[in-house]
C-alpha cells in the first residue's frame, strides 16, 4: 500500500470553526471512510496511531476536532472543563460531527460507506450523533464516556452500533453500561456490546500505564481484541 498523506480540513457550525485531520492513501479508492472522534487529548499521537491502523485497512480517516479551533490539550489539568462542556452541551458535539461529515462527503467518493469511531469523550459524541439520526453506515465506541440519552433526545439509532467497554471502568461503570443496554433494548436498536474483564477506562492507551488501582489503565490484550473486532466490523460494510 502507498504511503498515506495527511492534510487539514476545516468545517464550521455557525461562527465556531473546527479543524480536522484527514489521512488517506494516495492513488487508492478507500474501502470506507471513518470519522475518528478521539479521547480528551484530541488530535494526539494516540489518535494518529488509531487512524494509521484504519488506513492500513484501506480506509480514509478523518480525525475530528472535539473542542473547536483545532485545540488539543496538552495537560490533564485542562481536561475537566473541556469534557464538562461537552457533557453539558451535547447538542454542540452532535452539530459539529454532522458538519464534519457533511464536509467530508464533499472530499470522498459518494458510494463509499462512512462510519464513526469514538474513544472516551468522542464515544459520547458518536453515540449522540447516532441518536440524532446521523447519516452514517455504522458506529463504533471504544472505552467510551457512556451516557444514556439526554432529556428530549431521540433514542432510536438507525444503524448498527458496536461498543467495547471494560468491566472495571470507573468512568463508565457497569451500572451505566446496564442503563445504556436497557435504553438500546427498549427501542430495539441494533447494538453489540463487548465487555472485557479486568479492563479499565482508556484500555486502548499505552500511556495510561499498568497500575490496576488507577482510574485509567492500559490493557494490551483488550486493545488488541478491540482492534480485531473493529477490523471485522468495518469489513461488514466493505465486502
Amino acid at each position: 500500500m502507498s504511503a498515506s498523506a495527511e492534510t487539514v480540513f476545516d468545517y464550521a457550525v455557525g461562527a465556531q470553526s473546527y479543524s480536522g485531520v484527514l489521512l488517506e492513501v494516495h492513488g487508492a479508492t478507500p474501502t470506507a471512510i471513518v470519522v475518528l472522534l478521539p479521547d480528551w487529548r484530541g488530535q494526539s499521537q494516540l489518535a494518529h496511531d488509531h487512524a494509521a491502523f484504519l488506513v492500513g485497512l484501506g480506509c480514509t480517516v478523518a480525525i475530528a476536532d472535539l473542542y473547536g479551533n483545532g485545540f488539543a490539550p496538552d495537560s490533564p489539568d485542562q481536561v475537566g472543563p473541556l469534557v464538562q462542556r461537552l457533557i453539558e452541551h451535547r447538542n454542540e458535539g452532535v452539530d459539529a460531527l454532522a458538519s464534519c461529515i457533511t464536509q467530508l462527503r464533499l472530499l470522498v467518493p459518494e458510494d463509499v460507506p462512512v462510519l464513526c469511531l469514538g474513544y472516551s469523550a468522542g464515544g459520547m459524541v458518536a453515540l449522540d450523533y447516532g441518536r440524532s439520526g446521523g447519516d452514517v453506515a455504522g458506529i463504533i465506541l471504544c472505552s467510551a464516556l457512556l451516557k444514556t440519552a439526554a432529556d428530549g433526545m431521540n433514542t432510536r439509532i438507525r444503524v448498527p452500533v458496536l461498543i467495547f467497554q471494560g468491566t472495571q471502568d470507573q468512568v463508565s461503570p457497569m451500572d451505566t453500561i446496564a442503563a445504556v443496554v436497557a435504553e438500546m433494548d427498549e427501542i430495539e436498536n441494533d447494538v453489540r456490546f463487548e465487555l472485557y474483564t479486568q479492563t479499565h477506562h482508556a484500555f486502548d492507551n499505552p500511556d495510561a500505564g499498568s497500575d490496576p488501582t488507577a482510574r485509567l489503565v492500559y490493557s494490551a490484550r483488550s486493545a488488541r481484541r478491540a482492534r480485531e473486532a473493529i477490523a471485522a466490523f468495518v469489513a461488514e460494510f466493505t465486502t
